[in-house]
């Protein structure tokens, strides 16, 4: 018998791994699209793994969107310490958003609204804190850049900031259902509204 320690996974590996791929399915398939066993099966390993650090499906739910809600808290705090003015900001938010197109997945607020009634209400305040962070963000974003010039547009930031929202969520649906190029259009006709006087 040799004297190397068996070699062992880090701590927390498995449940990034947990997360990583039942993130990807929740994005493809859907909430009830799959189950624990099937992601024991995925991952090969014994339910009891899945089942140790998420208890309940509604467990892994809510720490699923309270990731997403985590990573895109540090985007926006990465956007607003970069020197890029809030136009170039708000496009670099719409470039994001069709990364979903590029996996083929649905973003998590659009999984969010389509299964809210029958998702775990941890899952739903989540999402909601989800939706909040990115209001507050593109209020903020499309504020300073009105203050600054370089944005024009009617009304408070916040209610354009549900606009900016409300477009992006739609073009997603479209270009699912016609292609990118409808995602495209509705990037143009956005971030050209929001120039307004300014070009």
């Amino acid at each position: 018998m040799s004297g190397t320690p068996p070699q062992t996974r880090p701590r927390g590996e498995m449940r990034r791994r947990i997360l990583r791929l039942a993130g990807e399915w929740l994005q493809t398939r859907g909430y009830h699209g799959f189950s624990f066993g099937q992601l024991a099966e995925a991952l090969e390993v014994g339910s009891s793994a899945i089942h140790y650090h998420f208890p309940a499906k509604a467990d892994l739910a809510t720490a699923l969107f309270r990731q997403y809600r985590e990573d895109l808290v540090w985007w926006c705090q990465q956007m607003s310490a970069s020197p890029l003015e809030a136009s170039e900001q708000i496009e670099r938010f719409l470039d994001l958003e069709a990364r979903h197109l590029d996996d083929q997945r649905v973003c998590p607020l659009g999984v969010a609204a389509v299964e809210y009634a029958s998702l775990p209400a941890g899952a739903c305040a989540e999402a909601e804190g989800l939706r909040d962070d990115l209001l507050e963000w593109l209020a903020a974003t499309l504020d300073a850049g009105r203050r600054a010039g370089t944005l024009d547009f009617p009304g408070p930031a916040r209610d354009q900031a549900r606009v900016v929202m409300a477009a992006a969520q739609g073009g997603l649906q479209l270009a699912r259902l016609h292609g990118r190029g409808d995602f495209a259009a509705v990037r143009r006709a956005l971030l050209a509204n929001l120039a307004g006087s300014s070009v």
